[in-house]
């Protein structure tokens, strides 16, 4: 009998034309494993009728989130099927034809999930004739009425092309249905498992079609031994290695736990080779210290930071920020953080661990009255190391916002601003924040003069400080002529410093016909230093004139080749801060135009200033 029916199952297998399953696990003896589910189930014993009380009361419970992944290699000894009471649970109201001849439908595995106290919920693995294997969750009524089933696991021997694997948790289940082709393809089905019991499709994706790198992406979870259905797919980002074309970053979530509106992640982050999708460099963290936790402050995003930082002469770190963001509308809030990882032998290494470098808080009464405070940071390579990295200077912006009604009722907000440094050192294993000493300059504004008269030079802004005027304007030409003291390379618009009796102790050179050569100024209450940034502009702006102002000496520090991509100018952007015997000047803008009015090149304002150092002032941008 046994020979007669192998034989028939060979001769079926060759005429379907078997197809191996590419990337799938290793084929076990299917034969084997069929012959002892049917030899057990043939000589198992007739057990008495149980009610549905009884017998759910009786079955096994498995806690969730449940990977459910049933497969013929789950079944290949005696003892790995269970009795199962069909009747008592309904089974034949799933399956109209479980007890027709031909059909040779079996129960051979159950078990229960704790989704809910109103229903029971069951799942319960069918071989449906020799080939097909097929596992669902049902939803039953306390009476034992099925609610509601769908497919959680599959698994066919005739062409091996197909398979399906779940997710459960206690409201959602993730399907994914794999269909091995020329290429694998993962469909993701969503479904929400109500709270009556009735289980609904709530969202599909084609794996395979929405992720540039599947393929990658794919070969990485091999080498991890994970499927996509244990990861949060929607979190999953890979990136180009910012330091090599030759590889890729690769960053998986894999759920730990999972429930109605909360999610813990294990961090998978690796570098892959491109074209082999092999595993280069590996670093695992835990769910109990990464951080990566989703509950009433949402996880909604995950990301590769594009640009590397230059931590030694030979060794670049890249970046990953992780996103947050707090649902409460009287209680607002949002949170970035930065880790950074550099490659040591096959693994990576942290050295920089979840720093907080945006934030936004604050608490409200849903109409008008508030208080917020938002602080951003931005960090910077210095030249300075402590035991072998560089110090990764920290500059602080941080607002602080309050809105009132006044005595009409109008809404009113206030803001005020406020810069902060810090210094992150290198202790040996990770970074850690220190103060340093620095110097955060502020804009003020000097007396303004009205009506001053100069000779043949045509005042357009004049102010008065410390028994100086600070005037800037440009010398009247001649019939259209430039006339002294002007020359063919030195004329237009230029910042004068004069002395109690109106006599030029300074003037800088001229830069030609401009609409707008304004003066601001910017000091410390740390510093006997005094920054004149002067505003150029035509008919749009075009960068500034940098000064120092010094114990009554005024000194040109070069031109600021550079505005935001905006409307706003220069001026209203920029941060000054004095350290380490430098001047630096960042912009807070997300963008940055470089030459503006001539190159005019757009580019990402990552770690973009201008530095100040030995007389000298030069543009740094990431990486130099």
């Amino acid at each position: 009998m046994k020979i007669q029916y192998h034989i028939a199952l060979l001769a079926l297998t060759i005429s379907c034309g078997h197809v191996p399953k590419t990337e799938k696990e290793p084929e076990i003896d299917t034969q084997g494993a069929v012959e002892i589910i049917e030899t057990t189930l043939d000589t198992s014993a007739k057990s008495v009728p149980l009610d549905f009380a009884e017998v759910i009361a009786n079955i096994q419970t498995k806690k969730l989130p449940h990977i459910e992944d049933t497969n013929f290699d789950s079944f290949i000894d005696k003892d790995d099927y269970d009795k199962i009471d069909v009747k008592a649970l309904k089974l034949d109201q799933i399956y109209p034809d479980f007890n027709t001849e031909g059909y040779n439908y079996r129960v051979i595995a159950r078990y229960k999930v704790p989704v809910s106290n109103n229903f029971h919920t069951l799942v319960t693995t069918v071989l449906k004739g020799d080939h097909e294997m097929e596992t669902i969750i049902i939803n039953y009524d306390t009476e034992g009425n099925i609610i509601d089933h769908k497919q959680v696991a599959f698994d066919e021997i005739a062409e091996s092309m197909s398979r399906t694997v779940s997710r459960i948790s206690e409201n959602k289940l993730v399907v994914n249905k794999i269909f091995w082709g020329n290429i694998r393809e993962v469909e993701k089905i969503e479904y929400e498992i109500r709270s009556d019991g009735t289980i609904k499709k709530t969202d599909a994706i084609r794996l395979n079609d929405s992720f540039e790198n599947f393929t990658l992406i794919n070969s990485v979870l091999m080498d991890l031994k994970l499927d996509w259905v244990q990861t949060k797919t929607d979190l999953i980002t890979t990136l180009e290695h910012p330091d090599n074309p030759n590889e890729s970053i690769v960053v998986i979530p894999e759920v730990v736990d999972e429930g109605e509106q909360y999610f813990d992640l294990n961090s998978h982050i690796v570098i892959a080779d491109n074209r082999s999708g092999k595993i280069t460099h590996n670093y695992f963290e835990s769910s109990q210290t990464n951080n990566w936790v989703s509950d009433a402050i949402e996880l909604n995003k995950i990301q590769i930071n594009a640009t590397p930082f230059k931590i030694a002469e030979n060794k670049m770190a890249f970046g990953l920020n992780v996103s947050h963001f707090g649902h409460s509308r009287v209680n607002p809030y949002t949170n970035k953080t930065l880790s950074l990882f550099v490659k040591s032998g096959d693994s990576l290494l942290k050295v920089l661990a979840d720093y907080p470098v945006e934030s936004n808080g604050g608490e409200w009464n849903g109409d008008c009255e508030g208080e917020f405070v938002e602080e951003r940071k931005t960090l910077v390579e210095s030249t300075e190391k402590t035991n072998g990295y560089f110090d990764l200077r920290v500059t602080k912006e941080i607002t602080y916002s309050e809105s009132t009604k006044d005595k009409n009722g109008d809404c009113v907000s206030t803001d005020r601003s406020e810069t902060k440094t810090a210094m992150l050192k290198f202790n040996g294993t990770t970074y850690t924040e220190t103060e340093i000493d620095a110097v955060l300059f502020s804009e003020f504004h000097p007396q303004k003069l009205e009506g001053l008269q100069l000779g043949n030079f045509d005042v357009n802004h004049a102010f008065e400080l410390d028994n100086f005027k600070y005037v800037s304007g440009n010398y009247q030409p001649e019939d259209g002529q430039i006339a002294s003291p002007d020359t063919e390379t030195d004329w237009g618009d230029r910042l004068l410093m004069l002395d109690e009796s109106n006599k030029i102790v300074y003037q800088s050179k001229g830069i030609g016909d401009a609409y707008l050569f304004e003066p601001h100024f910017y000091k410390s209450d740390a510093s006997n230093k005094i920054i004149i940034i002067c505003q150029m502009a035509f008919e749009y702006p075009f960068g500034g004139e940098a000064f120092i102002l010094e114990k009554g000496t005024i000194k040109h520090l070069g031109t600021l080749d550079i505005e935001g991509d905006g409307e706003k100018y220069l001026t209203e952007i920029i941060t000054i801060i004095e350290w380490n015997d430098s001047i630096e000047f960042t912009f807070k803008s997300d963008k940055l135009v470089l030459g503006p009015g001539s190159e005019n090149v757009t580019v990402a304002n990552d770690n973009v200033r201008y530095m100040y150092r030995n007389n000298e002032l030069i543009l740094k941008t990431k990486g130099r």
